[in-house]
């Protein structure tokens, strides 16, 4: 089966790397790719770079303003023409079978929403995150199952995402994870596979990493930590505590503290909600 699969691309100020991002998408052994890149208004050459790769399967946008990476993702989700959806970061890339196994294991299962494993780089060490191969119907079996709440190294059928008109919450870091609480309440089934990887690089100079932008991603952590309980609330309030752990492990210790100051990012978040744990 060869169902087109479009790969968004947001990109800002994206021209160190950029061309790697999309080199790795190129190389896909699944080659019935859409990849859309979205130029969001970049003060550097990001689209000119863009431009001189060439190969049809890409679709150069420009924002004429800079809108965020919410809204961009977004913006790529409306003008997408494939049966599936994916995304990647501008400054990460994919494994050469990344889409093959993803859509593979997608057509297997009928699954909406599938998961890979991630390689988290740094200069000097590298982490795997990987989940326990299978399928999960269950929400709290798919809470524990999606081991991160990037939206990233995840395919997506577009129908499902069109139907619950899934898209992500504007101006906030770590919003990609109301997105995906939301994607694995809808969805009935996540295909979890292993055997591929998504590579994240840890850039310090990358809003979700800039030191600078410490006081925002804590304040958007807890917005966005608010927004997921209330959903659950008013959806499946039977699961609060499985997606308090959630958030714990993917919005507050992961943004606000360093891994020694876990037991005060789980202290910080029951005293915000503690009618639910």
């Amino acid at each position: 089966m060869n169902d087109l699969i479009s790969v968004i691309v947001p990109a800002y100020n994206a021209e160190a790397f950029i061309e790697r991002c999309l080199n790795s998408l190129l190389r896909q052994t699944y080659e019935n790719l859409e990849i859309i890149c979205i130029n969001d208004a970049s003060t550097d050459n990001t689209a000119q770079t863009v431009k001189k790769i060439n190969d049809p399967r890409i679709r150069l946008i420009n924002n004429e303003q800079n809108l965020g990476i919410s809204l961009t993702r977004n913006r790529g989700m409306e003008i997408a023409r494939g049966k599936y959806i994916g995304f990647i970061d501008s400054d990460d890339f994919v494994d050469p079978d990344f889409y093959e196994k993803l859509h593979r294991a997608a057509v297997a299962n009928d699954a909406e929403v599938v998961t890979a494993a991630t390689s988290v780089e740094w200069p000097d060490k590298t982490k795997i995150w990987a989940g326990r191969p299978g399928v999960c119907t269950g929400f709290a079996d798919k809470l524990k199952a999606v081991r991160n709440g990037s939206c990233w190294n995840k395919l997506y059928q577009t129908d499902f995402l069109r139907k619950h008109k899934l898209e992500f919450p504007a101006g906030l870091i770590a919003e990609d994870n109301f997105f995906i609480i939301r994607c694995l309440h809808c969805c009935a089934g996540l295909a979890v596979i292993d055997d591929t990887r998504y590579h994240y690089i840890m850039m310090p100079s990358s809003l979700t990493h800039d030191p600078q932008k410490a006081e925002k991603r804590k304040n958007d952590s807890l917005t966005i930590s608010r927004m997921i309980v209330e959903f659950i609330e008013q959806n499946a309030p039977e699961h609060k505590k499985a997606a308090v752990a959630f958030i714990i492990k993917n919005v507050v210790a992961a943004r606000i503290f360093r891994r020694h100051r876990l037991l005060p990012a789980v202290q910080s978040l029951r005293r915000l909600f503690r009618n639910v744990v």
